[in-house]
């Protein structure tokens, strides 16, 4: 090693050479890929099922399926009674009621009595309307449970019954004229229905990029004990907590399972002629890096040991101020005559503190001293205190249990 990278450190992928631990980059690109593909996936990669997103609810994907209509380019009318010239058209959804109802109108443009002019139609209402009998906030549930389930001999495939149930949801949206006695454009109506039946189904069903960076933020930091490396977005580093390296296997098999997105939402230049620009005029992304997850072992020096104090500093703080906060909303929402429930609830927040002062102490046996001021913020001290006092006057051994809870020595 150099005496520059005695100051500075590296990142190795050699496995040989001892590490602190790894830092983990990762990316992710557009695209979607359907839950019982990627959930298959993380089977066979003997991932459990935190580490894949779960599905949106039913009427989310509604409203999310809804913007697939949303700019729906239409023909432009050459003539039209009170327009000069062409007249552009192209669908728009407002709300109506969130999540729930949806306005289908036709935006024209163009010029009329000589100057520039817009105007909207309102055509459709779509709705989410699930029948009596549809329990809606069961079906995803049970749709990733039926995934999940290992198949039985004998047994429907749990994947096959998982999907033979899509179809139901259907039943869940409704396209009607905007009123009883609207007249309507019937090809329209047939093209706008069948569009959003499709995506809402496709919706319901899959897992997009969104969906996919949230769960990796979830997996690298309460899965894998995992710090954001110098603030850096989509930089992580996981520590090798007390020289244990089982956590390895895992991140590797979980770098598989995002690189499957990524393969799965490849854009790849065909042999033979291809186009630079797509079918609205502006360059394809054809060149694009896909969804991944990279890792690297993390090298020990004095340099990148203080880099990661200082990261620990900042998260473990946030961390701590956070549980000191909710420490402070359950001492205040104290109820008398239920004791008992909040005795359980106090056992939940020490379960919380305990997995902070571990982490706090293994990271510390890691890197060296960390400068953590655990001191509660005023205002939750003082919200504390407040709360304390009231239950000091029922049951003092309850109070200073919450005070003990509160601190970090």
């Amino acid at each position: 090693m150099s005496e520059n990278e005695s100051e500075y450190g590296y990142v190795t992928e050699n496995s040989n050479i001892p590490t602190t631990g790894h830092l983990v980059l990762y990316s992710v690109t557009g695209g979607r890929v359907s839950y019982a593909s990627f959930a298959e996936q993380a089977k066979e990669l003997e991932l459990p099922r935190n580490f894949v997103p779960s599905l949106r609810k039913l009427f989310y994907a509604f409203a999310n399926a809804k913007n697939n209509l949303d700019g729906l380019g239409l023909p432009s009318l050459e003539v039209s009674d009170d327009w000069d010239g062409v007249v552009d058209r192209k669908v728009k959804v407002l709300s109506l009621e969130k999540n729930r109802e949806y306005v289908v109108q036709i935006e024209s443009r163009g010029r009329a009595r000589g100057k520039k002019h817009v105007s909207a139609q309102n055509m459709f209402r779509l709705e989410f309307t699930p029948p009596e009998n549809f329990d809606v906030g069961l079906w995803s549930e049970d749709y990733m449970a039926n995934i999940w389930k290992d198949d039985e001999e004998g047994e429907e495939n749990s994947t096959e019954a998982a999907q033979a149930s899509v179809s139901q949801i259907r039943e869940c949206i409704s396209v009607t004229p905007y009123w009883d006695d609207s007249e309507i454009d019937a090809a329209l109506f047939a093209r706008i229905t069948a569009s959003l039946m499709d995506e809402f189904e496709t919706v319901a069903t899959t897992i997009d990029a969104k969906m996919l960076r949230d769960k990796i933020v979830k997996v690298l930091q309460s899965e894998l004990g995992g710090l954001p490396f110098r603030s850096g977005q989509g930089a992580w580093f996981i520590p090798k907590y007390n020289d244990d390296e089982s956590y390895l296997e895992t991140l590797e098999n979980y770098s598989r399972l995002l690189a499957s997105f990524g393969n799965a939402n490849t854009l790849t230049r065909p042999t033979g002629s291809a186009n630079w620009l797509g079918d609205d005029g502006k360059p394809r992304d054809w060149h694009r890096s896909s969804t991944n997850l990279r890792i690297m072992g993390y090298i020990d020096n004095e340099r990148q040991m203080s880099y990661l104090r200082r990261d620990i500093e900042t998260n473990l703080g946030r961390e701590i101020g956070e549980y000191q906060h909710k420490l402070m909303e359950v001492a205040n929402n104290f109820n008398d005559e239920k004791i008992e429930q909040f005795e359980e609830r106090l056992n939940a927040i020490s379960g919380l503190r305990s997995g902070l002062a571990s982490r706090l102490a293994n990271l510390t046996a890691m890197v060296g001293e960390v400068n953590l001021n655990t001191d509660m913020f005023s205002d939750v001290q003082e919200g504390l205190a407040a709360g304390t006092s009231r239950i000091r006057s029922v049951r003092s051994s309850v109070a200073d249990r919450v005070l003990a809870l509160s601190r970090f020595e």
